[in-house]
């Protein structure tokens, strides 16, 4: 049984405790007492965690909504809840604008987080199987997705309450943290969480030695918290906050480890690959992700990105939800021979990013992990939530060291991605805008993988790609309002000042 499917097992455990406090509906199935007394216990409550993770994410595609669809890459083609939040009315009354801007399911990540570290200790006194070294990693792992749900919040909705322990009953009273609080925890929690976790789960590291819960080091990579997920997620906190030593110093970690954590630079058609690729989860440039495996029955018709991305042939759908009109799509790639897409002065369309490049809504197929649980009726997916891979730290350390006026090694690492997917290399004196020339590698090679609207605000070019000026962004306009059950349930929360 894959991670994540114990989510199903065990979440009424979460929620009778953690019902209350995020206003979430509670079922008193399995007695709370009953748990937490042996290994299985911890595994399913440690999974759980990765579960709820999965699921913020993963609602009505959260991950893409935040992280995409304001950017201004995306359009929609007929439904005007996306395109609501393309156009940055993000009060628009949808009952799918109400979820994503409800931050109720990150903080069920949160207090679930709260509850394994609570309890492991407990089942370690309890149950001789499980051990010292077990629980570590256990608790290790539930911090990083702790520090990864408060990352998101902060990134999304600014400042929030900080809750780093199990609170009983209702938190309503609870006001908002500033956000420089929560991302100096987050800080502390990743740091604490990399010296307990392994760099990758083969038995040999002297953090987890012998076989994870009775699976092989092939079955977790990726999949789960690591070492080199932790430095890579600090290095995306860093340059969040401006701290570009500090970012390229822990991009220098994953970039100099990837024979202990078993990544690597990944081709351009194991990138767009339907099966065995990177968003299945199996290319070995993944660092960390949220699996949907169809072999552990993960796969589903919802909460993938294939969902809206997708039309015929590749599905029976005729329009695709959201799409890249071509004019975008030659401005984004408008260099010869690149692999994940060009177009030959003949008209021919190459790469696996897009398909039905001549209809009026292409197709954008990057992401295309599709099964069948009856072929061609029922479409299933089980595409990875890919948080980080390979090819963003190495960009991202680029983008560092641009910062720090290292201009000659940020081109090493730009071009390092560039010349792996067909392109000529940046020349320092010629290419123009360095900067540019990075975070539009960045575009390219992380389109549709939410990550495009964290590196403009990061970088300050919003108002040039989202239809928001620069005063609107210093007056908030970067950040999502919060949902009116929020608000509702929390008095002592206020809206964010720009969506009052």
């Amino acid at each position: 049984m894959r991670p994540y499917n114990i989510l199903w097992l065990f979440l009424t455990v979460l929620f009778v405790r953690c019902g209350k406090e995020l206003d979430l509906p509670s079922r008193h199935q399995v007695p709370e007492n009953n748990m937490w007394q042996q290994r299985n216990d911890a595994r399913s409550g440690v999974f759980a965690t990765y579960g709820l993770m999965r699921a913020a994410l993963a609602n009505e595609n959260a991950f893409f909504a935040y992280g995409e669809l304001r950017a201004g890459n995306f359009r929609a083609s007929s439904r005007a809840d996306i395109s609501a939040v393309t156009t940055q009315q993000l009060n628009a009354n949808f009952a799918t604008l109400e979820e994503w801007k409800d931050w109720r399911r990150f903080y069920a990540v949160i207090a679930q987080a709260n509850l394994c570290l609570q309890k492991l200790p407990q089942v370690l006194e309890k149950d001789f199987r499980y051990n010292e070294q077990n629980m570590k990693v256990d608790m290790a792992s539930v911090r990083f997705l702790r520090a990864l749900a408060y990352f998101y919040i902060v990134r999304i909705w600014g400042d929030a309450p900080l809750i780093a322990d199990v609170v009983d009953g209702n938190f309503s009273g609870r006001a908002r943290d500033p956000q420089s609080k929560i991302l100096d925890f987050v800080e502390q929690e990743f740091i604490a969480a990399s010296a307990n976790l392994p760099w990758n789960y083969d038995g040999s590291q002297p953090e987890q030695i012998g076989i994870y819960y009775d699976q092989a080091g092939s079955f977790w990579l990726s999949c789960i918290a690591s070492k080199a997920a932790c430095y890579a997620m600090l290095a995306h906190l860093y340059a969040w906050r401006g701290d570009y030593a500090s970012c390229e110093s822990n991009a220098r970690l994953v970039y100099e480890n990837t024979s202990l954590g078993k990544y690597s630079f990944t081709s351009a058609s194991t990138l767009t690959a339907e099966t065995g690729g990177v968003f299945s989860a199996l290319g070995n440039g993944v660092i960390f992700s949220l699996t949907a495996d169809a072999r552990y029955q993960e796969s589903s018709a919802k909460g993938h990105l294939e969902d809206w991305t997708l039309s015929a042939p590749l599905i029976d759908k005729t329009v695709p939800d959201v799409y890249v009109p071509a004019d975008s799509v030659l401005q984004i790639f408008n260099e010869p021979n690149d692999q994940r897409f060009a177009i030959s002065p003949a008209g021919v369309v190459s790469g696996g990013y897009f398909q039905n490049f001549t209809n009026p809504v292409p197709m954008f197929s990057k992401i295309k992990a599709r099964t069948f649980t009856q072929q061609p009726l029922f479409n299933n997916f089980q595409s990875a939530i890919v948080v980080t891979r390979y090819e963003d730290i190495v960009l991202l350390r680029a983008e560092a060291l641009y910062y720090l006026n290292d201009l000659n090694n940020a081109v090493v690492y730009l071009n390092a991605v560039r010349t792996r997917r067909g392109l000529a290399e940046f020349n320092l004196q010629t290419g123009g805008s360095l900067l540019n020339a990075i975070l539009k590698e960045r575009q390219r090679e992380l389109l549709g993988e939410g990550q495009r609207w964290f590196d403009l605000v990061r970088n300050r070019q919003a108002h040039l790609y989202a239809g928001l000026s620069k005063d609107q962004i210093a007056q908030g306009a970067a950040l999502w309002p919060l949902s009116k059950n929020t608000l509702a349930n929390n008095t002592a929360v206020q809206q964010n000042s720009y969506w009052k």
